[in-house]
This record gives structure tokens, C-alpha cells and sequence, in this order.
């Protein structure tokens, strides 16, 4: 479950259209958001309050063994949809397995409409989160430029380190078509270069809305009239629906990228590189997956994992690692089961009237890792407020439990 901080970020970026799909960084989302879940370590407990639409604030404390909290603070230049947490949309607050990809044009043009100018772009955003009391300091600060380009500027001081205090710049242009990604660490001195190329043009089918059904018609004008014209007899649809079904099956965006990376201070660098397919949610007859490889040639690591949508509720991932050195080898399966609200319907008269299925209000999501062991999540809601329990568990350890954990959330 995200933080409210880290949901403000997210209605950020949502409310100025930026895509963190189209980022190489986030190829492989769709798995980590069902194999690499964060669990609560001891007892966290969160209150926030929405200020004002551009003002949020949030204090927590957690006892972890020892007792420690935090003060954060964010503000933004464009006012954010901020439900509280008794009635906002549970599924936006966690993490899951997703597939929303938006329309690749670019967004240049779209912006500019009739022979228009682009008009400037003011938008940013001021984020501060202080640990007590080991003064840890933490600052994001984001400046967008244009429709297609912004910079995220962020640091990190604490003060009972030796380690001087870094931050890390980060230049996103992003195009629709392809997305570059230029960034700068001062630890290290680390340079890093990102790309992500979409291989599909699906953009140009006629910017087709989310859920839109295509029909089997084609229009064509006559003499200034459109009709609609049916291309095939009712034999030759019978005859040609099978094949029809390949081709809306193979329907899908494929997306190559690549990531350089050196250190000035060691004098080292790396390089990886990786391809991803999924389906795109226009396509109705298909179900959601995505499918990614990674290979890092340098380190020899390469990961394969494959996330499907199975069913209304439940979604699953395998995952395999392997390094080509040392042969190592992980195996890592998941799950992601959705809790809905049950919803009597007075009008069923008979066993044979379809369920009805409400809202999200919880899930559940657990992986099984030969080397990790097993994780356990269950987030969900109670009253007005959010909960998440977690638990880590190693069986070949001498202490199988290794962690255990409750949070809750609260904000109005």
C-alpha cells in the first residue's frame, strides 16, 4: 500500500498527464507490483491531513523496535483530487498489477492542435519528509517544462552519517512514441542514460478511447452520404471468425530499451537492456498480460517474468533469474487476489441470476521464493481507516519468522 505521500505523488503526475509507463525504469512494474510488494516492519501508525486541494501534510510513527517517526509536506502548483480515506477508491491506493497504457502520438501535436502555439507549462511540485530523531532529511522537487519534458531534483542529508549529503537529477522527455530518461547522482558521481522505444502504432488507429469495442463495419461515403457497408456475408463471418480471433489475439504493444550507466568516481559502468510486450486494454477479446526480459550483460543477470490477469479478481506472475557467472538461479511465483463488497440483489428471484460484485476494499498478495522464503500481505480497509498486515517467513533460517508488521492510515 502506498503512503499518502507517495498517493499525493501519484495524483500528481496524474493530474498532469504524465505517463510513468512509458519510463524504462518502470518496464517491469507489472511484476514488481505482484512479486516485489513492500511489507510493514513492526507498528506504523499515519495520520494526514489534506490542508487545501495544493497543500498536504502527514505525520507517522512506527515502532520498529525502537520508537521513531516522521513529518513530511508536499505542495503542488495544479490543485489534486484527494479523497479521504473512509470513501476514496481503495484501488488506488495499492500497488497492483495493471495495464493502462495511454495513446502513443505525441504529444507536441496534440498540444498544439490547429496550427496553435504550445502554451508554457508552469507546473511543480515541493515535497519535505524530516525523521525523528535521527534528523534524516528528504526533498523531491519536480519542474515541468513542457508537455513532453520535466526534471525531478531530489536529496538525501543525514546527519548521524559520515557520507556527505547526495542528490540526484533526472531529466524525463517523453514523447509517446519513445521516452529518454538523462540523470546524475552525486554519490558516485554516477551518469545514466535511459530509453524506451514502442514498437507498435496503435496510436494511429484513430485514438481509440479505453474499453471502445470495434465493430465490424466499415464506412464509406457515397454521393456525400456515409452508410455503413457490411464487407462479408453471414457464411463468410462463420467461416473467418476463428481467424479474425488469431489476429485480435496477436493485437498487442511491444517496447525495447536500454540503460547505460558510469561512475566517474570508480570508473566503472554498466549497460542492460530489455524487451516487453502487453496487451492494450482497447483490445477487449484479449486478457491483460504483459511479458519482460531484462539482460545485463556486465553482471550476467537476466530476468524473465510473465504477469496475466486470470480472472476478474486474481492475478499471477512466475518469475525466473539466472546469472550466466555463477549460475545462480532464482524462482519466484506470486499472486494477487482482489477482496470485493458483497451486494445483495433484492430482484434475483432464482440461483441462476448473475452475482453482483462490488467495490475493491481489500487484497491479498503472496509470493513463494527459493531463496527467499515466503511474504504475506493483506491490505485493506476498516471503518475510516487503512490497514496492512504483513509477514516474512524463511523456513531454511533458524528463525523462520523473520518480520511481521501492522500499519494503518488515516486521512481527512
Amino acid at each position: 500500500m502506498y503512503d499518502y505521500m507517495t498517493y499525493c505523488l501519484r495524483q500528481y503526475f496524474r493530474a498532469i498527464g504524465w505517463n510513468d509507463d512509458n519510463l524504462y525504469s518502470n518496464l517491469c512494474s507489472a511484476s514488481r507490483a505482484i512479486l516485489d510488494f513492500q511489507t510493514p516492519c513492526g507498528f506504523t501508525f499515519e495520520i494526514s491531513k489534506i490542508q487545501s486541494p495544493m497543500f498536504n501534510s502527514s505525520y507517522s510513527m512506527n515502532a520498529s523496535p525502537t520508537l521513531n517517526g516522521s513529518i513530511s509536506y508536499l505542495f503542488t502548483s495544479r490543485p489534486l483530487v484527494i479523497e479521504p480515506s473512509f470513501r476514496l477508491n481503495f484501488v488506488e491506493m495499492i500497488d497492483r498489477f495493471h495495464l493502462d497504457p495511454l495513446a502513443r502520438a505525441n504529444r507536441a501535436d496534440n498540444m498544439r492542435g490547429n496550427n496553435e502555439e504550445i502554451k508554457p507549462i508552469n507546473d511543480y511540485l515541493l515535497y519535505g519528509r524530516l525523521y525523528i530523531p535521527t534528523g534524516r532529511l528528504e526533498a523531491i522537487c519536480s519542474r515541468r517544462f513542457s508537455p513532453w519534458m520535466q526534471c525531478i531534483i531530489t536529496g538525501v542529508s543525514e546527519p548521524r552519517m559520515k557520507a556527505a549529503p547526495h542528490c540526484t537529477g533526472e531529466l524525463q522527455y517523453d514523447a509517446g512514441k519513445w521516452c529518454t530518461e538523462v540523470s546524475y547522482t552525486t554519490d558516485g558521481e554516477l551518469f545514466g542514460l535511459r530509453g524506451l522505444y514502442n514498437l507498435s502504432n496503435h496510436g494511429s488507429e484513430g485514438n481509440i478511447e479505453h474499453g471502445e469495442v470495434f465493430a465490424n463495419k466499415k464506412e464509406v461515403t457515397t454521393n456525400g452520404i456515409k452508410a455503413s457497408v457490411v464487407e462479408r456475408n453471414e457464411f463468410d463471418e462463420q467461416s473467418n471468425s476463428d481467424d479474425d480471433d488469431v489476429v485480435e489475439a496477436l493485437k498487442g504493444e511491444w517496447s525495447i530499451g536500454a540503460e547505460l550507466y558510469y561512475g566517474i568516481r570508480e570508473k566503472n559502468g554498466g549497460v542492460s537492456t530489455g524487451i516487453r510486450y502487453r496487451t492494450l486494454p482497447q483490445f477487449s477479446a484479449q486478457s491483460p498480460l504483459t511479458v519482460t526480459y531484462i539482460f545485463n550483460p556486465f553482471m550476467g543477470h537476466m530476468s524473465a517474468a510473465f504477469a496475466a490477469q486470470v480472472s476478474e479478481d486474481l492475478a499471477l506472475c512466475p518469475r525466473y533469474e539466472f546469472n550466466i557467472y555463477s549460475y545462480e538461479s532464482d524462482l519466484t511465483i506470486g499472486a494477487e487476489w482482489w477482496q470485493r463488497e458483497s451486494i445483495d440483489d433484492v430482484n434475483a428471484v432464482s440461483n441462476e441470476s448473475p452475482k453482483l460484485k462490488g467495490d475493491v476494499q481489500g487484497v491479498i498478495k503472496a509470493t513463494i521464493s527459493t531463496g527467499k522464503g515466503i511474504t504475506l500481505l493483506w491490505e485493506g480497509r476498516y471503518r475510516k481507516t487503512l490497514f496492512g498486515i504483513g509477514l516474512v517467513a524463511n523456513l531454511k533460517s533458524g528463525s523462520p519468522i523473520q518480520s511481521f508488521g501492522l500499519q494503518f492510515q488515516y486521512f481527512s
